[in-house]
């Protein structure tokens, strides 16, 4: 029996989505009150501890949850304690507890070719921030620039919990994230697009901002980008549904979700994304024509434009109702290089690249922060006339760890990404669908990251650790316990 198709998974589904619909509820709540934070915040720590306690699967389907839907995590925020950091601390404090007298029962030490990267890659991390520290720069930013790392100890805990059996409820749940990010995708799309006289839209706009959910921008002629962090996770989402699709053409479900998917994701205008998404769909073709020629059909073709069609009328309707637009968005979002966010990544190219000759092999360490001049208007203005700025976040992905971490660091990554294709091959002829629908978003995750830091993020760290798992060799098939 496929991992997809037990009848309980429905009822999965439908309760994550009630839970994402109150979680989106309740975070506008808190964000008009802020003091409602600390006490969303509480019950969801007395939630998480029960769970955790209850069933050991919660602690990778909680964490789950949060990243395929919290964005950047910070959906309920109370002084320095999110959403994310309350639940991850949790989940490792309990894990801890539980396994504090039987460490050599855990599982990941079977799985010696992941454990040695593992912790080779653990220990440069804590290096590199030793680097930023020896190196006298700001310790808070040496801080916030490594935490994201923080976030691979959870892959012990999850190796320990995951249980093959629990893969379809794993996929559910994506499901419904997807579906919730989507929806809010468009109808944000349409609230600012339409600038409705009735609705606070600057209260909107700021509840989005606040807690960092995604990012709202004008684009053109009232069309409004819509970019979500979170949207990631649409990617895997919509590869798996495709997938799907291709095996059973008559899936009315998964075409929906499919074509909606797609109209969120040409709403994000985000071109890395898009790029990402292209070359993934050139690894599923190219593998699907080396491994399994007899899919390959008009049908797949079919396929692509229906949904691509579907998609873009989708967003037509939410752009143009009630009120009648006409605009060719997508064709000047592919070419246009001269916006905000093209200039800054241009710009930052060259002085990045002077850096990271200074050191190359063990970079700079956490912390290192570079001076360049922008011309975005949101640095270069009357205060600041020639747009000269200091900073140690980049949008590069891959030259970011070049700067911190140097070769050593990107190649550690290298080595894990290579490790996960290899393992995924191993299981194509097992189950295909999953296989690809995973090394395609990992594919796409590879673009992505030259473009847009994910591989140095929790959101893209999580996705790694969920493949290492998928296709570790010691996963647990019958039973889950610590």
């Amino acid at each position: 029996m496929s991992y997809f198709s037990k009848e309980k998974q429905n009822n999965f589904f439908i309760k994550w989505l009630g839970i994402f619909i109150i979680l989106e509820l309740l975070s506008g709540l808190a964000w008009r009150f802020n003091n409602l934070n600390w006490i969303i915040l509480l019950i969801i720590a007395l939630l998480t501890i029960f769970f955790l306690f209850k069933k050991p699967i919660y602690a990778l389907y909680i964490p789950l949850a949060e990243i395929f839907w919290g964005s950047l995590g910070h959906s309920f925020d109370y002084n320095v304690i999110s959403t994310r950091l309350l639940i991850f601390v949790l989940v490792l404090l309990i894990f801890v507890i539980k396994n504090i007298g039987q460490l050599k029962k855990i599982q990941i030490l079977k799985d010696k070719a992941l454990l040695r990267l593992y912790l080779f890659l653990l220990f440069f991390i804590l290096v590199t921030a030793i680097a930023g520290y020896y190196n006298s720069y700001d310790l808070r930013k040496v801080f916030f620039d490594a935490n994201a790392y923080i976030y691979l100890l959870y892959l012990p805990v999850w190796y320990q919990v995951y249980d093959k059996k629990y893969l379809g409820n794993i996929f559910n749940m994506l499901k419904a994230a997807a579906l919730i990010i989507t929806i809010k995708t468009l109808i944000l799309l349409n609230i600012f697009s339409q600038d409705y006289k009735f609705l606070d839209i600057d209260s909107i706009y700021k509840w989005v901002r606040d807690t960092r959910t995604g990012e709202i921008t004008p684009f053109k002629d009232s069309f409004f980008r819509i970019f979500m962090q979170s949207q990631f996770y649409l990617i895997l989402a919509w590869f798996w549904l495709f997938l799907k699709q291709m095996k059973d053409f008559k899936n009315r479900n998964s075409f929906i979700l499919l074509a909606i998917i797609s109209a969120a994701l040409l709403v994000s205008l985000s071109r890395s994304f898009w790029l990402g998404i292209f070359v993934g769909l050139l690894f599923v073709v190219v593998n699907i024509f080396i491994y399994q020629k007899k899919r390959i059909s008009f049908y797949i073709f079919l396929s692509l434009a229906t949904v691509g069609i579907a998609g873009i009328l989708l967003v037509q309707v939410f752009y143009n109702l009630p009120i009648y637009k006409n605009i060719n968005i997508f064709t000047q979002r592919t070419t246009s290089v001269t916006e905000p966010a093209a200039n800054t990544r241009s710009q930052l190219w060259s002085p990045m690249w002077q850096v990271i000759k200074e050191r190359p092999v063990i970079g700079h360490g956490f912390g290192k922060q570079i001076t360049y001049q922008s011309s975005d208007p949101r640095i270069k203005n009357i205060d600041n006339p020639e747009g000269w700025t200091t900073t140690y976040a980049f949008e590069w992905g891959w030259m970011d760890q070049l700067v911190k971490g140097g070769t050593i660091l990107v190649l550690l990554f290298v080595i894990w990404l290579i490790q996960l294709y290899y393992r995924a091959y191993l299981k194509m002829a097992i189950n295909p669908v999953l296989s690809l629908a995973l090394t395609a978003t990992l594919t796409s995750l590879l673009i992505i990251h030259i473009f847009t830091p994910y591989i140095n993020h929790p959101l893209g760290l999580s996705f790694l650790m969920l493949i290492s798992i998928i296709f570790g060799p010691y996963a647990k098939k019958d039973k889950s316990y610590y």
